[in-house]
């Protein structure tokens, strides 16, 4: 747990009791602050009495006086598309909305000299954000170093522990977290890409870019490392080179951005090239990895190499790390094999872009997909298709894509059970069956790792029954 002494007789106000808040309370409880905690859960909120929180109905506006700041779950809107009650009356009598990434660089800075705080690697981007993440610090861990991940993945940031045990923190941090942190300062900073996502949440996809591009605004930033495939990523590269000439930039790029420009990266094909000179590329060794399907997840590589490297760590010991990385689950995760077909759960493809990455990376697909789609363009999935058999679509959206995909041999179903089942019997040796559902996961799940779990349930009974 990460404490600050200043924070310290003053009073927060704590809007969400899940993973986060329930860190980011016990982290000022710790200080010395004092904690109103809310959440319209009735489960949540007889867990946070369980462990003797002051329990506070923050609709009663009159319970927010007093407050230094209200800290809220990342899920909570703060404007757009319109702000959650509280968070309005905590704006109309003048108390600052905050969140658990805002507190974490507070107290980072606040607590610890310069000199003994762990260095903060952070990321951001639409898609690969956690396997980029992952691959740091499994490369960090291998490499002797003290690290951990924390932020949208694994452990919530303030519940991490206490600074003086890290040399490491690598945060993955998302454009919700972004947005309304009021302090971030990482000293290396990675943006991998950017698609529509999220807008209704960021008043578009400006907002949305602009949310990313405050991970390079912080003073104490001396690396960063930018993914230039799409004219947002190049802007920001472009225009931090010109603003903060002290800052080192890299580049990085599947190849379809060509760049000219040197200390750039090119990803593709398998192999990680260097811009040596603007004539000039150096091939570095090819990634061989389970973990790392497909170019979106070589681009991953690159900015990982590039970031450990910035960070003292050899090359060959990072290459090695990529060869025993395994990946996540639900992130073009292979299952298992059975009679020569492959079962992926990319289940975290929960838009077009990234569904269209993992369809590009495999063959002879039996695509499932479907979930509530987003405000998304088809286009990018259309060109997608060339290595899709057929596609099976389920839930909410599936009539959808089936109108707007039928240039493949498609169906629609009620169910993943349903579709997964049709494609499991339509399936050939050296065929993949591929969840990547191009859409959210709320119509029939909780979230995408209840889906993809559900996923590999499914495989896993079918597969017991054909062994009996």
């Amino acid at each position: 747990m990460i404490t600050n002494e200043k924070v310290r007789g003053k009073r927060f106000a704590v809007l969400g009791l899940g993973r986060t808040g329930m860190a980011t309370c016990d982290a000022l409880i710790a200080s010395g602050a004092e904690v109103l905690a809310w959440d319209e859960s009735i489960l949540a909120l007889a867990n946070a009495r369980k462990r003797n929180l002051s329990v506070v109905d923050l609709f009663q506006g009159h319970n927010l006086e007093g407050c230094n700041r209200l800290i809220i779950s990342p899920g909570i809107p703060h404007l757009y598309p319109n702000p959650h009650p509280i968070v309005k009356e905590a704006i109309n009598r003048g108390i600052a909305v905050d969140n658990d990434i805002g507190l974490f660089f507070e107290f980072v800075e606040g607590e610890h000299k310069e000199q003994s705080s762990p260095m903060v690697i952070a990321i951001t981007g639409t898609n690969g954000k956690s396997t980029t993440t992952a691959l740091i610090n499994q490369i960090l861990t291998h490499a002797g170093h003290k690290s951990e991940v924390a932020g949208n993945i694994g452990c919530a940031v303030l519940g991490i522990s206490p600074l003086e045990e890290l040399e490491f923190i690598v945060l993955e941090v998302s454009s919700y977290q972004l947005e309304l942190a009021s302090k971030i300062n990482p000293q290396l900073a990675i943006f991998l890409n950017l698609s529509p996502d999220h807008l209704s949440r960021h008043g578009g996809l400006g907002g949305y870019f602009l949310a990313k591009t405050r991970l390079f605004q912080g003073s104490k930033l001396e690396k960063a490392i930018i993914g230039v495939d799409e004219k947002e990523g190049q802007f920001l590269a472009n225009t931090l080179q010109t603003r903060r000439p002290e800052v080192s930039l890299t580049r990085i790029t599947n190849g379809d951005n060509f760049l000219s420009t040197d200390d750039s990266f090119i990803a593709d094909d398998n192999i990680l090239s260097e811009v040596i000179d603007i004539s000039c590329k150096e091939r570095l060794q090819k990634v061989h990895s389970h973990g790392l399907h497909g170019r979106h997840n070589l681009q991953n590589a690159a900015a990982a190499l590039v970031a450990c490297r910035h960070l003292g760590i050899s090359e060959q010991d990072i290459i090695s790390s990529f060869k025993t990385f395994k990946g996540l689950p639900h992130r073009s995760q292979l299952i298992t094999q059975i009679n020569g077909v492959s079962y992926i759960n990319d289940s975290k493809a929960t838009n077009f872009s990234s569904a269209a990455k993992s369809l590009r990376s495999f063959s002879n697909i039996h695509w499932l997909a479907g979930g509530l789609t987003k405000e998304e363009d088809f286009k990018e999935l259309r060109s997608s298709l060339i290595n899709v058999k057929h596609g099976y679509f389920f839930g909410h959206s599936a009539k959808t894509f089936a109108n707007q995909l039928d240039t493949i041999p498609c169906s629609v179903y009620p169910s993943l059970g349903d579709a997964l089942n049709r494609a499991r019997s339509e399936a050939e040796s050296g065929d993949t069956i591929l969840l990547a559902p191009g859409g959210a996961s709320f119509d029939q799940f909780r979230d995408f790792e209840q889906r993809g779990d559900h996923f590999v349930e499914l495989i896993m009974e079918k597969n017991k029954m054909i062994e009996k």
